[in-house]
């Protein structure tokens, strides 16, 4: 029997990830999902949140990520001491909604701090970790949020969650490989080596046998890439794993910021294009300019330029983000 292979190292890859926006909320997210965590990283993400995340919250106010801030006051990245500095610069940034927020979080903070929820500071050999089951309930997982799902936790963002199914996107790029390895003069998606490689080594080595089935098939049109839920004459494939189209991603992930993804130290094994060693270049399922190339985000910015898809040297291998469809 084949090894399973590791593709997302908790420990390793958080740490490899430099400080960044990304970084906090990955923090954040995790310690709102605390299931099959160990002592270590509890630690690793509780001293990260408290010591060195403050830097980032001016970022989050830059980007309007109102979202995160409950969470940011909650882990003590916000706290007492610092509070009065991010409400100087909300308001110096006119961003009202966050500026209201922390001046009822600063006050609160002075009066009441234990009404905010804030965990209490660890302590090692002192405190007892919970141990809380998995929970499939996506009901109260919002667009923009983080789940943790797989045989070893790794983060997927919610990019939709309507008729009590969500979609979702690796967080990470966690693989780096070409469109396909057999190209014959023009490649199409049901025919990609990505495609195959989803649907055999990756879904086996990353997800649990109760994920799988709560994965939706999808259907994929070859010839004008749209995606639906029942096959027809042209879409007989059924795909729970998927790459974005150009289409998804311009409503999914509108601002070139949020199409950032971050990279595993395994997906490095192999040439990795980046953003200055930090995101990750990653395919997309849609044709590109020309029949020998397809679609990639860059920089955020969705190109196909250099994508010889059949991986003849580096500009081609770029990063496997996969992206489904989960019903709950």
């Amino acid at each position: 029997m084949r090894k399973r292979i590791r593709y997302y190292d908790e420990l390793a890859d958080f740490n490899y990830l430099k400080n960044c926006v990304e970084k906090v909320e990955i923090a954040l997210s995790r310690m709102e999902n605390l299931y099959d965590i160990t002592e270590e990283k509890i630690v690793l993400y509780q001293n990260y949140l408290f010591s060195q995340a403050p830097e980032m919250v001016p970022q989050f106010i830059d980007l309007n990520k109102t979202r995160a801030f409950p969470l940011l006051v909650k882990h003590r990245v916000i706290r007492k001491s610092n509070v009065i500095q991010f409400i100087d610069y909300a308001r110096d940034k006119k961003k009202t909604d966050i500026l209201f927020y922390l001046m009822e979080a600063g006050n609160r903070l002075r009066t009441a701090p234990a009404s905010l929820n804030i965990t209490r500071k660890y302590t090692p050999g002192r405190s007892k970790l919970p141990r809380p089951e998995r929970n499939y309930d996506f009901s109260r997982a919002a667009a923009g949020t983080m789940v943790w799902l797989g045989l070893e936790p790794m983060p997927f963002l919610v990019l939709e969650n309507k008729n009590r199914q969500v979609l979702l996107l690796s967080r990470y790029v966690f693989d780096c490989k070409p469109y396909t390895n057999f190209y014959s003069g023009y490649t199409t998606w049901s025919r990609s080596s990505c495609r195959l490689k989803l649907h055999t080594e990756y879904i086996h080595d990353i997800f649990t046998d109760r994920e799988k089935e709560m994965m939706v098939p999808v259907y994929i049109d070859d010839k004008d890439d749209s995606l639906s839920f029942t096959p027809t004459a042209t879409r007989q494939q059924a795909d729970k794993l998927f790459f974005l189209s150009v289409k998804e991603v311009e409503k999914y992930l509108r601002a070139e910021r949020d199409r950032l993804a971050p990279f595993t130290r395994r997906s490095t094994r192999t040439p990795m294009w980046t953003v200055f060693d930090q995101f990750a270049y990653w395919w997309l399922r849609s044709p590109g300019n020309h029949p020998i190339e397809k679609m990639y985000v860059r920089d955020g910015v969705i190109t196909s330029e250099n994508s010889i898809v059949n991986g003849d040297d580096c500009f081609d291998y770029f990063g496997v983000r996969p992206a489904m469809y989960m019903k709950y």
